[in-house]
């Protein structure tokens, strides 16, 4: 509980003083009628009408002290906490061809296997994660850029939840198919062709999307595997352009570079039809990349410096997930608001009631004589 206006609980002081004063003139000075003679009186014992005389003004001063609480306005905190100020984010997400690859050793894939599933990639990985991330942001806008060799808005900020968790849910990961004449689009309906990785581009488009935002927190969360290697755009440049725009309403770029560790495993395809190989129990065929995939740390770095965000890398589907809520709650978490519900009611009418019962027992037997 608080009180909006708490200054004015200072005029308990001299309420406190009539009342003391009140009650110790009572006790000193009893109820009495005045006689010719004491005589017959000093014999008589006092009544239960005497002993309460003081009752009326105690009352009438409890009353003032719940009347002087009332108008200081006393407020109680709802059950509900809201959450702070909205931020705007935009989530840069890497496609390529290489976000196929799972991250886990050889015998926890085939544990998927044996329970009739497939180990989750690095894309559907990050989706997860995503989507936990946008339920928990009820009050925040988000976007998303999907990059490989382009870059794509595929939607801009945004407060609708569900539409975005149906967007990402509709999200098709290139599986590095081609048709058998050579055409570079993919055959499985995958939403961009993953050949290339252009960073500077995707951050380019997320910039743009935040460029004209008036939120105070204005937020872009770059997730890749590789290095830039497509594109027009050169990251460095672009990075060093963002740190030095609005210091009042500046751009974080938050980078993660997902799937640096050694066990490291693609699904595999014919090495003649290009489709995709199957065990006998129809699950994928994994094996490990010919050679590791090109990743610079340096330039995530780089870029979450120059915009003054942290960078991240993460070995493992769990050090992803880890990381990623170590950023919601060391950077993310806004200050709650808290609704307060006005509650000087009670108190007003406590003190209305009281200092009317105290009123009218003044007025019948515990009257008070000169």
């Amino acid at each position: 509980m608080r009180f909006e206006s708490p200054w004015l609980l200072l005029l308990l002081i001299p309420v406190l003083a009539v009342t003391a004063w009140g009650l110790l003139r009572a006790i000193r000075r009893p109820a009495a009628l005045r006689l010719p003679t004491l005589a017959s009186v000093l014999l008589a014992r006092p009544s239960w009408t005497s002993r309460l005389a003081g009752l009326p003004l105690g009352l009438q001063a409890v009353a003032a002290i719940l009347a002087v609480v009332a108008i200081a306005r006393p407020q109680l905190e709802e059950a509900d906490a809201l959450t702070g100020e909205g931020a705007d984010f935009v989530i840069a997400l890497d496609m390529s061809g290489s976000m196929n690859a799972v991250d886990m050793p050889a015998e926890r894939i085939l544990e998927y296997h044996r329970k009739g599933t497939e180990p989750p990639n690095r894309f559907v990985s990050a989706r997860e994660v995503l989507k936990d991330f946008i339920r928990s942001r009820p009050e925040d806008r988000i976007g998303l850029v999907i990059f490989s060799g382009k870059a794509f808005v595929k939607f801009p900020l945004t407060l609708d939840r569900d539409a975005m968790l149906r967007i990402l849910d509709g999200l098709v990961l290139d599986d590095r198919t081609r048709m058998s004449g050579g055409e570079e689009s993919c055959t499985n309906g995958c939403s961009i062709t993953g050949e290339a990785t252009a960073i500077g581009d995707a951050l380019g488009r997320a910039y743009k999307r935040l460029e004209d935002s008036q939120s105070k927190s204005r937020n872009i969360l770059l997730i890749t595997d590789g290095d830039n290697n497509a594109g027009k755009a050169a990251p460095e440049e672009l990075a060093r352009f963002i740190g030095q725009q609005s210091v009042d309403r500046p751009v974080h770029a938050w980078t993660f570079l997902v799937g640096t560790g050694r066990e490291t495993f693609l699904p595999a395809n014919h090495q003649f039809t290009g489709r995709p190989l199957y065990t006998p129990e129809g699950h994928r065929v994994y094996e490990r990349p010919e050679q590791p995939f090109p990743v610079n740390p340096d330039l995530l770095r780089l870029i979450a410096s120059a915009t003054g965000g942290r960078a991240f890398e993460a070995a493992t589907e769990d050090d992803f997930r880890k990381e990623f809520e170590n950023l919601q709650t060391t950077e993310f978490a806004a200050p709650a608001l808290h609704r307060w519900r006005e509650a000087f009611l009670p108190p007003l009418v406590a003190s209305l009631a009281l200092f009317l019962l105290g009123q009218i027992l003044g007025l019948t037997v515990l009257r008070r004589w000169p």
